[in-house]
């Protein structure tokens, strides 16, 4: 099902973006800071998207790796507290230990 799904996203994104380019026909000129860019207005609509995406990206990546670096420096830390754990588990108890040492032996 999950993939009937993306195939129809897939296909709406498509309509979308071919419905874009047939109505967005006409010239027009950007003018950038240091130049001027001719092209039609959907060029300038999927170039700024573009832009705009590539932009979240870069300001997304050193949280998502901080994140990522944290999970795994948390994930070794359980492991060798688990692990831990299970050493102190395994010891005898030492009022049990102690009592049967201190009793007398018949």
């Amino acid at each position: 099902m999950r993939g009937w799904g993306s195939l129809a996203l897939a296909v709406l994104l498509a309509a979308i973006v071919v419905t874009l380019v047939v109505k967005n026909g006409d010239p027009v000129t950007v003018n950038l800071l240091i130049t001027e860019w001719p092209t039609k207005v959907w060029g300038a609509m999927v170039a700024s998207a573009v832009v705009g995406a590539g932009a979240a990206v870069l300001l997304l990546v050193w949280p998502i790796t901080r994140a990522k670096m944290q999970t795994r420096r948390q994930a070794k830390r359980i492991a060798e507290l688990e692990q831990e754990v299970h050493g102190l588990r395994t010891l005898p108890i030492a009022r049990d230990a102690a009592g049967a040492a201190s009793e007398p032996k018949a």
